[in-house]
């Protein structure tokens, strides 16, 4: 945890932060953010609607709350929201400069083998849909679930074929970056343009030409 919060301070201190919270799970929202980002010069957050629900007891200051399925303007950043088949959203984040990041939170195709065909067959074709929309939008980095119990690994290959993101970062590994070493070749991504990490504190530079969507 300490490494963890070292590396967060390193990378916000005297900065200006927006932070965005996709929904009300702890491994999606930090309750206390404003004192892990007390280092920086500014605070400002993007919530999903549910996280105000759970937490009523927060004053939540210098924030915007979203819902599914809309678009927003926030601090000189274009925001559209997806909605998620877990819980809150996914973030389709356009900056000034032109750059397009997605988050998908915990939007995934969780089909996993203990669910019913109907079940599964929904969670394909509702992935699917929102990844033509995430194609429309066209994503220069992406964040998105990749499950290394399923086969299909929560859809990253899909979404990776589709969107074809300048960087794809895997998320939802739960701890374990081990099992991401290698983890391109299964997405179809090349190393280059993917961010495989494994401990708080690592990084690696790309170079991104938001002209080019």
């Amino acid at each position: 945890m300490r490494r963890t919060l070292s590396a967060l301070e390193d990378a916000i201190r005297g900065r200006d932060v927006i932070v965005f919270f996709s929904h009300s799970h702890l491994d999606h929202f930090a309750p206390d953010y404003m004192d892990v980002c007390d280092c920086a010069k500014s605070v400002m957050a993007v919530l999903a609607d549910d996280i105000g629900e759970m937490y009523q007891n927060i004053c939540f200051d210098n924030t915007i709350v979203v819902e599914p399925d809309e678009k927003y303007f926030f601090e000189s950043l274009k925001i559209e929201t997806l909605m998620s088949n877990d819980l809150g959203v996914a973030f389709m984040i356009e900056t000034v400069e032109g750059l397009k990041i997605y988050n998908g939170g915990d939007l995934a195709c969780w089909d996993w083998e203990s669910s019913s065909y109907a079940e599964q067959k929904f969670a394909n074709t509702f992935f699917e849909n929102a990844v033509d929309r995430i194609s429309e939008f066209g994503s220069h980095i992406a964040f998105s679930n990749v499950e290394r119990r399923l086969e299909s690994l929560a859809g990253g290959p899909l979404l990776v074929k589709k969107v074809q993101p300048h960087i794809f970062v895997p998320t939802h590994s739960l701890g374990r970056t081990e099992w991401l070493d290698g983890l391109h070749e299964r997405l179809g991504i090349e190393s280059r343009r993917y961010f495989n990490y494994r401990r708080p504190g690592d990084y690696s530079m790309f170079e991104v030409m938001p002209s080019e969507f």
